[in-house]
């Protein structure tokens, strides 16, 4: 008896990398890979420049120099080849996976142009604290108190890149993680 077997095509499985691109190249790479029909993201923040006759509210990249693709193992010589990419960031000599949920945690970071120094952290909190944020825009981002001179921030590190970003926040956002 023949058995019938069908051809089942799946979709390649996609994982999200950080690519290193050439100084101040973060948006024009991120035009060219989403050109060539790949996914590709880079964190922006609006700030204000000065120039010498005016002001202009710009966005400037999170992280300078990286720009996330979620990518498939066969998409990855198309993505490297792009004019501006350096290389992917690797770990211990591989090329480094960044999280979903770290990806989930830079959109939300940057989603609806929060303010990233509106007040320092001042409550019972000390340093290496790990917290979670409460409500607003970065509402379930985890992340630990640090302290500088300008005071208390919350870290919020990417694991899998060995980055951290600080943020400053209201005091009435934050509570103690579990």
């Amino acid at each position: 008896m023949k058995s019938d077997l069908k051809n089942t095509t799946t979709k390649p499985i996609k994982v999200w990398r950080a690519l290193y691109v050439a100084s101040r190249q973060e948006k024009k790479v991120t035009e060219l890979l989403k050109k060539k029909g790949i996914e590709a993201y880079i964190p922006l923040i609006k700030t204000m420049r000065q120039w010498s006759d005016r002001k202009k509210l710009v966005e400037l990249p999170l992280l300078k120099g990286y720009v996330f693709v979620h990518i498939s193992l066969v998409e990855q010589e198309r993505a490297i080849k792009t004019n501006g990419v350096v290389n992917f960031v690797r770990i211990e000599g591989k090329i480094a996976s960044v999280r979903n949920y770290e990806i989930e945690q830079l959109k939300q970071l940057v989603e609806l142009g929060y303010q990233y120094e509106v007040s320092g952290v001042k409550r019972q909190y000390k340093e290496g604290d790990k917290i979670k944020i409460a409500s607003g825009v970065l509402k379930n981002i985890v992340g630990h108190v640090i302290e500088n001179k300008e005071g208390r921030f919350i870290e919020v590190v990417l694991e899998s890149l060995g980055q951290a970003i600080k943020v400053k926040l209201p005091e009435q956002i934050v509570l103690l993680a579990t």
